[in-house]
């Protein structure tokens, strides 16, 4: 995709984004799932990565680093939307290119914030960081990664947004947030975020125990993206700073595992 030569202002997260995909699908038969959420994983990081770049004002319009990156989202998404035609997976790309939208919106949000000097309201930046998270987006992703089981009710439960969906979105988002001090640099609710963190933990766990008309392996991608989350935002902004996660990478990517 040429990231790095075309779109220098963006992080690039190739081994990050790999770990992140084997943390959400560790089993063997999920090989594809893995390099394809890995793909979506870097996209989205541009994505956001970009709305931080863009200046509206900016006299020559858009550069054309962000038109690339709009075509390579575009064209990715296309290419994927025939892939699941063929399969007969219909309606499936419909989910996935709305979940990219709420996503884009999320991050559009967030510069109005920016560019007005306005620190929002804990309910407004609560309902905004759902879908900022991006992770409406990579669950979407990791049920395509899972085959022919994933068809068209799959995502539209998921499209209805299913506790255990959001208590994993607000997981993700104010784990970052907490580990990256932008609570407490930003808005003055950091007990009021991290009770609702806590109360989604256990949203999510009583969602995982109780007789659900959902297949589990459904549930377990959503809850392994909560996991992997944890592991990336424990300590530090392990994405921002990939060097706390260099053990992490190595150890599961680069060593030899003893059977």
């Amino acid at each position: 995709m040429e990231f790095e030569s075309k779109i220098t202002y963006a992080k690039h997260r190739v081994a990050e984004a790999c770990l992140w995909a084997v943390g959400t699908y560790f089993e063997p038969e999920y090989s594809r799932g893995r390099v394809l959420l890995a793909n979506v994983v870097i996209l989205l990081t541009a994505l956001d990565d970009t709305y931080d770049a863009w200046l509206p004002e900016a006299p020559n319009g858009i550069p054309d680093s962000m038109k690339h990156l709009y075509r390579v989202i575009i064209d990715f998404y296309d290419k994927l939307e025939d892939k699941l035609e063929k399969q007969g997976r219909s309606g499936c790309s419909f989910h996935l290119k709305k979940s990219l939208k709420s996503t884009a919106n999320g991050y559009m949000q967030e510069v109005n914030w920016l560019r007005k000097d306005c620190i929002a309201k804990f309910d407004e930046y609560k309902e905004n960081a759902i879908l900022s998270s991006a992770y409406y987006a990579i669950m979407g992703v990791t049920f395509v990664g899972m085959g022919d089981v994933a068809k068209l009710d799959a995502f539209e439960w998921l499209s209805s947004h299913p506790k255990i969906r959001i208590a994993a979105e607000i997981i993700c988002r104010f784990t970052d947030d907490i580990t990256s001090y932008d609570f407490e640099h930003k808005r003055e609710h950091v007990a009021t975020g991290i009770d609702c963190y806590m109360k989604q933990f256990c949203e999510l766990n009583q969602e995982l125990m109780r007789p659900h008309s959902f297949l589990f392996p459904f549930l377990m991608r959503i809850l392994n993206l909560s996991r992997i989350i944890d592991v990336v935002y424990r300590y530090e902004d392990a994405y921002t700073h990939p060097e706390f996660l260099k053990e992490h990478i190595v150890s599961l990517l680069i060593e030899n595992i003893p059977i």
